[in-house]
């Protein structure tokens, strides 16, 4: 099989990354400024904070971007290793102190960090490392599947336990994922599969507000003014839209009607603002830059940069999916960000150190055919 060297990196990639940062910031400003000054009296502190988190990530990226993606692979059970500790540590952090947010927060200096993205970053490392390693021994339950099977769920748990039940259904859903594609025998996964399905019940079932989530989904008419209030007013503010949208500044729902319209709800004035026809071309770009991350994973020169890339890239994609679909009415609400435009600095470095990956793998020797090593 044949490779050819890339000295610089992809171009489509980068210029969608940008596109899409750059269309991101407009509305993040557009979505925060009510909040952000009815909060502060500035309605530019949250398009500030916003700023610093593209600048931090970029920086982070770059990082990604400039070492070889394939040192990651000798310390990538570190990594997963460290993922853990530091789940551990939030949750213990929250139970003998006075802090007042979830154990999905850890303070870190003067900042509030998401251990759980880095847990899921460090969980598609490992994976996509292990599988690369243990290819002849795929097939065998205890030294080709018990391993990656006894970490992911460990981190799933953990996550589930601080509790952020979304971000681990992504984690089972990536991790499920990488080992399909893998080359994992599917009789294995099952058993993991049915694992992790009987927790998930088990975690909703204990939690009345991840059932009344779901449950509100099917009859969002019955509580507008409770448990579907944020879901009804997503949907005025689609609707208000229409098929041109507003105008850019013009949302009216993000004047404090839509309730966390710069996080979780922000493609929501971005609907209203763009209308049909811009949210649209929203979904073209994303779907793009996942397609072409597909494509230059698939051409790593190594399974590890194969599993890699494809992790990376379906973990953005996916919350593309979820986000939107909870802002639809679609999906019950998951607190899930939007890649590039929600607020918030953990997943925004995320988003970049992946992206950083992606352009690092995209300038390694490039096969010219697709590998199929997992057929």
């Amino acid at each position: 099989m044949t490779s050819r060297y890339n000295k610089t990196i992809d171009q489509p990639y980068l210029i969608l990354t940008i596109l899409l940062l750059g269309i991101g910031f407009v509305i993040q400003y557009s979505a925060s400024s009510a909040i952000a000054a009815a909060r502060f009296n500035d309605p530019g502190f949250y398009m500030r904070g916003h700023l610093i988190r593209i600048i931090t990530g970029i920086i982070i990226g770059t990082f990604f971007l400039r070492v070889n993606y394939q040192r990651l692979k000798s310390i990538a059970f570190w990594i997963a290793l460290l993922g853990i500790i530091l789940l551990a540590i939030s949750l213990i952090y929250h139970k003998f102190s006075n802090a007042h947010s979830t154990a999905r927060w850890m303070p870190v200096g003067p900042f509030n960090a998401q251990p759980s993205e880095f847990a899921k970053f460090a969980t598609i490392i490992y994976l996509s490392s292990f599988l690369d390693r243990h290819q002849k021994e795929l097939h065998d339950f205890k030294n080709g599947f018990l391993p990656p099977a006894v970490v992911m769920f460990i981190t799933v748990i953990l996550v589930i336990i601080e509790p952020d039940f979304s971000t681990g259904a992504v984690i089972a859903i990536l991790g499920i994922t990488l080992l399909i594609v893998g080359g994992t025998k599917l009789l294995h996964l099952s058993y993991l599969l049915g694992l992790i399905t009987v927790t998930s019940v088990i975690a909703i079932i204990r939690s009345p507000y991840k059932l009344n989530r779901i449950l509100t989904l099917f009859s969002p008419e019955k509580d507008l003014q409770g448990a579907s209030y944020q879901i009804h007013q997503s949907l005025i503010s689609l609707g208000n839209g229409g098929f041109w949208g507003r105008g850019l500044a013009d949302s009216v729902e993000k004047n404090l009607f839509l309730p966390d319209p710069h996080t979780d709800f922000v493609f929501s004035v971005a609907g209203e603002e763009l209308g049909f026809i811009g949210i649209t071309i929203l979904l073209i770009l994303f779907l793009l830059i996942f397609i072409r991350g597909i494509q230059i994973s698939l051409k790593a020169p190594d399974i590890f940069g194969n599993l890699l890339g494809i992790g990376v890239s379906t973990s953005m994609f996916l919350y593309v999916i979820i986000n939107i679909g909870v802002v639809c009415g679609i999906f019950p609400v998951t607190g899930l960000p939007l890649p590039f435009f929600s607020y918030g600095g953990s997943s925004m470095i995320y988003n970049l150190a992946c992206t950083g990956i992606i352009l690092n793998i995209s300038k390694q020797p490039q096969l010219k055919e697709q590998p199929f090593y997992w057929s």
